[in-house]
C-alpha cells in the first residue's frame, strides 16, 4: 500500500471481503458501515485487514457512524505523519 493512498480498487476489495454488498462502488464510501450493513464483526475483520495491510491499528475510528472514505483518509494521514510529510 503506498503511503499516500488507499485506492477505491483496494478498499473495495477489503469491504467485500468483510461482506458488504457485491455492488458496493466508490459512490458508497461515504455512507456509514452501518448504513452498507457492515455489523461489529465486519469492522473487526476490517480493521485487521487494514492494520495488516497499512501497519496502522484504525480499531477506535472504524465505529458503525464512520465511513469508508473517513478511514482511507485517516490511513493516509497517519501513513504520511510517520514519513515525515
Amino acid at each position: 500500500m503506498h503511503a499516500d493512498t488507499v485506492s477505491d480498487a483496494e478498499l473495495v476489495k477489503s469491504l467485500l471481503a468483510v461482506g458488504a454488498d457485491r455492488d458496493l462502488t466508490a459512490i458508497d464510501f461515504d455512507r456509514s458501515f452501518e448504513e452498507l450493513d457492515l455489523d461489529s464483526l465486519a469492522r473487526a475483520e476490517l480493521t485487521a485487514r487494514l492494520r495488516d495491510r497499512s501497519g496502522i491499528d484504525v480499531e477506535q475510528h472504524v465505529t458503525a457512524t464512520a465511513t469508508p472514505n473517513q478511514i482511507r483518509r485517516f490511513v493516509r494521514d497517519e501513513l504520511s505523519a510517520r514519513a515525515g510529510l
